[in-house]
């Protein structure tokens, strides 16, 4: 065969001829068409892969010791070093160079060989041993054991991690001497059956298994195991099942260990004498101790959370609802927990008043996780309290609030009024009531002012204040008035009720009334009282049975006789 057949076969082959001399540069005695074309260079162009400039087309580093690759060439025959040859646009190529030495007509040896690209072959093994490197560096350090197994009944180890072999603290050689590289072996005993019955997602659904088990370490102790599995093709066409392992072992004792105290927490809400409530805020179950279930007539229920318990329950009293919303969303907000009392239904349908004691717990992010309610019966207690309350704030005989809780109350009203709002106050005075006591005796005295409490209450809303504070006097706290107009309508009604007659007939009655205005007028029930006051007298003087509203001119008239009769707080 000439050299131009065995050119062509070879460059149909996809390699390149060349042959070069054993002198230090590497001479070029002859290269194919196809590796001019590989490196980019006319023919004849470049005479020698090692050139005496400072950039030769042959770079390995370390360079290429020629004279071991003339020793592997005579002991077999050839050798196949891999060359990094610069192209003319500055690239790098790979190129095995399959060689063996051959004498010229004077007997002088050169190098003689074939030329194939092998960049992207080396590229792609560079890739693979780097991906394996990056695979073994990752599984070596991540808190985890990682396995490729047969998918058979002994689980066969084809790969076990670093971290799998720290996990159970066997090296690699101890695996394959004492279990013969089976993983069903290194499984406890009584899981193993548990192990080979599960479903693996089929090789190309991608699904992933999750299970629990438990394997024996090296020292005999038991490690719980959370088994993440699924099955891989490879490209040969086989099935592996691969297995990342947690070791859950803490976890798992942890959770025995909280089901202990639930149950032994559970025991004690039973037996508890108060009745109990327990909510589950994160599974939305809530849980009524027995005592809790007698006393009101609850039944256990199941998903109900807990802000649908507060705007729906039966139990709590209608009034009591967002009181009660509003103290349970602050406690979960991490506010200061406090007790509340709220009225309760009892299971005979009667309410009760009770005194409700929440603790929350909350987990590591600050989330509110469980709500316990303790219940007590403060029921007498807190109906006596409000009877001794209603005797000191209220006048005996009327029922309407006294001279000490008006003034509290105004007060009150005062500081938090808005700007811009406006209140009246009234002072009303009974005429000749002294009358009705000489002639009528008092008993029916005390009924005339009771019937007079009576009407002037009706007259306003639930939010004014109505309060008696001498023996025939009362004041009234108008809240938010609209217009003078309101005034003078209410000061006609009041008027209107006085002007009736006992039930004997033998009396006419009458009242003289004096307002004054906050903020004209003054911002104390003082100041507001004393104006009122002395409108009211100027009432009295112009005969009786009329209203005035404090005008300065009236202030400075009854200024002194005023003064006298502010009564204290």
């Amino acid at each position: 065969m000439d050299n131009m057949v065995l050119e062509q076969l070879i460059d149909g082959l996809g390699g390149s001829l060349l042959c070069c001399r054993r002198d230090s540069r590497l001479s070029i005695l002859y290269a194919s068409d196809s590796f001019y074309s590989m490196m980019g260079f006319a023919k004849g162009e470049i005479t020698a892969l090692l050139g005496e400039g400072p950039a030769p087309v042959l770079r390995n580093s370390p360079p290429i010791d020629w004279e071991r690759i003339t020793e592997e060439i005579i002991e077999k025959g050839f050798a196949k070093p891999e060359l990094r040859l610069i192209k003319k646009d500055g690239h790098h190529i790979w190129a095995s160079y399959r060689v063996r030495l051959q004498q010229d007509e004077n007997g002088e040896e050169y190098f003689c060989g074939v030329l194939e690209n092998i960049t992207l072959s080396r590229r792609s093994r560079r890739q693979q041993l780097e991906q394996k490197r990056e695979l073994e560096a990752l599984t070596a350090n991540v808190p985890c054991g990682v396995l490729r197994c047969q998918n058979d009944e002994f689980l066969t180890l084809n790969f076990a991690s670093e971290g799998f072999c720290r996990m159970l603290g066997y090296g690699r050689e101890e695996i394959t001497a004492m279990f013969d590289n089976r993983f069903i072996q290194m499984v406890y005993e009584k899981d193993r059956s548990l192990l080979l019955r599960r479903e693996v997602g089929g090789k190309t659904s991608g699904g992933v298994t999750e299970m629990t088990y438990r394997v024996v370490g090296k020292n005999g102790n038991l490690i719980w195991i959370l088994d993440k599995s699924r099955l891989q093709e490879d490209c040969n066409g086989r099935v592996w099942l691969y297995s990342v392992l947690l070791d859950v072992t803490q976890t798992q004792k942890a959770q025995e260990e909280l089901a202990v105290t639930e149950e032994r927490y559970h025991m004690l809400l039973e037996h508890a004498a108060d009745p109990i409530m327990d909510f589950n805020l994160k599974t939305g179950q809530i849980f009524y101790s027995p005592t809790f279930t007698a006393r009101f007539g609850v039944a256990t229920q199941k998903g109900e959370t807990l802000l649908k318990y507060l705007e729906e329950s039966s139990v709590i009293y209608s009034r009591d609802r967002k009181p009660l919303m509003d103290q349970m969303l602050r406690l979960l907000r991490g506010e200061a927990q406090e007790d509340g009392e709220f009225r309760l239904r009892g299971a005979n349908g009667r309410y009760i008043w009770c005194n409700v004691h929440p603790t929350a717990f909350f987990n590591e992010q600050g989330e509110a996780t469980r709500l316990i309610v303790v219940i007590s019966d403060i029921d007498r207690r807190k109906k006596e309290s409000i009877a001794l309350r209603q005797q000191a704030e209220h006048d005996l005989l009327t029922g309407l609030f006294n001279r000490v809780t008006a003034t509290d109350r105004i007060n009150r009203v005062i500081r938090e009024s808005k700007p811009g709002e406006r209140h009246a106050f009234f002072v009303i005075d009974i005429d000749n009531f002294k009358h009705v006591n000489d002639h009528l005796g008092h008993l029916k005295g005390d009924e005339l002012i009771i019937q007079t409490a009576s009407r002037i209450q009706r007259l306003f809303r639930e939010k004014d204040i109505v309060a008696r504070v001498g023996g025939d006097e009362f004041v009234v706290f108008l809240r938010r008035i609209a217009s003078v107009d309101m005034i003078v309508k209410k000061a006609e009604s009041i008027g209107d009720a006085f002007r009736c007659s006992l039930a004997n007939g033998c009396c006419d009655l009458s009242a003289s009334i004096g307002v004054s205005f906050y903020p004209y007028d003054g911002a104390s029930y003082e100041e507001l009282f004393r104006k009122a006051d002395a409108a009211m007298y100027a009432a009295k003087n112009s005969g009786k049975n009329s209203f005035r509203v404090y005008t300065r001119e009236i202030g400075e008239l009854t200024q002194m006789d005023v003064g006298d009769r502010v009564p204290g707080p």
